[in-house]
């Protein structure tokens, strides 16, 4: 028992350290050294992490209306074949593990949410760069070659 414990708790750290690790900050100490270039790059990027986290919220979503589904059929199947009578808590259970899949749901929403709004400031940030360092300007024209002929 003990030994399960510590193995489950050892599981819940590293996953905890890893969700914190990849966390998205709006600027960071090299944003002012970037170049056009990579001012363009990393914005792209911003684009691709909005792009993965609304796809997390679209699958968050569905996966607690699936769990609430099977949780309503699992119960309704168990009341008319009369196993509820026979074992009372297992309905409880059944709405138990449709509960804490639509909390942890929620809470994948949560985090997606914050990290689009996160991404999205930080494109802000990064547009306001690029039009600070005139990334956008026309190239000036290279000046002529003087002529001989003065």
């Amino acid at each position: 028992m003990r030994r399960t414990f510590v193995i489950s708790l050892a599981a819940a750290m590293a996953v905890a350290t890893t969700s914190f690790a990849d966390t998205l900050q709006v600027s960071y100490p090299t944003d002012a050294g970037m170049d056009c270039t990579a001012i363009a790059t990393e914005s792209a990027r911003m684009d691709q992490v909005i792009a993965t986290a609304n796809s997390q919220i679209s699958g968050a979503d569905g996966s607690a209306r699936g769990a609430g589904l099977a949780s309503t059929v699992a119960v309704e199947g168990m009341a008319r074949s009369g196993m509820l009578a026979k074992m009372p808590g297992v309905g409880m259970f059944a709405n138990q593990a449709a509960n804490m899949a639509r909390q942890r749901g929620e809470a994948v929403k949560a985090q997606a949410a914050q990290t689009v709004q996160t991404a999205n400031t930080r494109k802000a940030l990064l547009s306001g760069l690029y039009a600070g360092k005139s990334c956008d300007a026309p190239v000036a024209p290279a000046p002529a070659a003087a002529s001989a002929g003065f």
